[in-house]
């Protein structure tokens, strides 16, 4: 071996015994857990021990890429054993430049009283740097899919949370929001109860990808995620006494609003609803296939002087995101004056000319000389 390029010991599966009655079921447990983290959620992957890692003081490996160990190889795991140590982080890399770095507990100095894991593509190049002291234990995994399965493996260099953490820093702070529509039923009490913890399937997978993207990019770029229940209502009447076609006559929406978490921040409803949400479509779906199957109608009979109508019901829940920094604005235009003033509020110092539009938009919502946390809202 050269020690240029690698300087370790390492121990086969059939050298290493681990007798803690808890690692088999945990290991199971972090297993799924990467499988719903990877986007494989209900596939029942498969982790197996490749080897056993020992690295002294001056131990390292370059940047290199796996081969791949077994059929159906999709992603490595690596388990750092309790260790004490510096140096030795572990650094993976995307277009040859270093995009994700672990120092497995260091920093918060955990390395030498608890495992730590991470796991990465298996083709993504990645090295470890120089140990400079003591000594660090891995054991090293191989993911792969079942036998079975192995149609479902996916292409590591097709869109990822790398290419949207991206895509989200190039988005104009003051004008730019989106809307992903969940492609699962939900209910109220589940979203309320659960916030996106109540995600399922592939709505769980998209989330997940939104939420390592936004947590890599500057400070200044990341979003806020909520959760929203669009409805549409159309009310129809028939063309004449005689005609069983129906024509549109009117059309009421709404938007009830939660926190990532659940909480409920309120409606807003049919004048009030003036923004227009930018909609993810992944699946390319049309849009009757977005919202046909999530509708449903009943009629009501001549009832007095009032004929017959129809009223068409169309609900989908969706996560809607914007610009942190931009949240007050946006909760002003299309939530309510107090979630608004809430967010403003932190702010030090507040640009005057962002104060002054604020105010003009808050008073014509509300009307003058009203009170929202104990601000008086005027005209300026």
């Amino acid at each position: 071996m050269d020690e240029n390029i690698r300087k370790s010991w390492q121990l086969a599966p059939d050298q290493v015994e681990i007798t803690n009655t808890l690692w088999v079921p945990g290991l199971q447990e972090l297993t799924q857990n990467i499988a719903r983290r990877l986007g494989y959620e209900s596939v029942p992957l498969q982790c197996s021990l490749y080897k056993m890692l020992i690295y002294g003081e001056g131990g390292h490996f370059v940047k290199h890429q796996d081969t791949e160990k077994e059929d159906g190889m999709i992603a490595t795991l690596v388990v750092q054993l309790p260790s004490i140590h510096e140096g030795g982080d572990l650094v993976v890399y995307r277009g040859g430049k270093e995009r994700y770095r672990y120092d497995f507990g260091k920093a918060e100095g955990t390395a030498a009283f608890f495992p730590h894991y991470a796991v990465h593509y298996a083709d993504a190049q990645h090295s470890l740097e120089e140990v400079t002291k003591g000594y660090r234990l891995a054991l090293v995994y191989s993911i792969c899919l079942p036998a079975t399965m192995r149609h479902l493996e996916k292409d590591s260099n097709s869109p990822t949370s790398d290419d949207l953490a991206d895509a989200i820093s190039e988005m104009v702070v003051e004008k730019e929001s989106f809307a992903l529509l969940l492609e699962q039923e939900y209910t109220p009490k589940s979203i309320g109860s659960l916030g996106t913890g109540a995600l399922k399937h592939i709505d769980s997978a998209r989330f997940g990808a939104l939420s390592e993207a936004n947590a890599v990019i500057p400070a200044d770029k990341k979003l806020d995620f909520f959760v929203a229940k669009l409805s549409h209502k159309i009310i129809s009447c028939p063309t004449s006494m005689f005609d069983t076609d129906w024509q549109e006559a009117e059309r009421k929406q709404s938007i009830h609003w939660y926190s990532s978490s659940g909480e409920g921040l309120g409606y807003t409803r049919d004048a009030k609803v003036k923004c227009k949400l930018n909609f993810l479509n992944p699946g390319q779906a049309t849009f009757t296939q977005l919202w046909e199957p999530h509708g449903d109608s009943n009629e009501e009979p001549y009832t007095g002087n009032e004929g017959p109508t129809r009223n068409t019901k169309y609900s989908r829940f969706a996560i809607v995101a914007w610009p942190a920094v931009q949240h007050a604005e946006n909760a002003l235009k299309i939530m309510s004056v107090e979630l608004a003033v809430e967010a403003l509020m932190p702010r030090r110092p507040v640009d005057a000319a962002v104060l002054r539009t604020f105010l003009n938009v808050a008073s014509k919502k509300l009307g003058s000389g009203k009170k929202v946390w104990g601000v008086m809202i005027k005209p300026p």
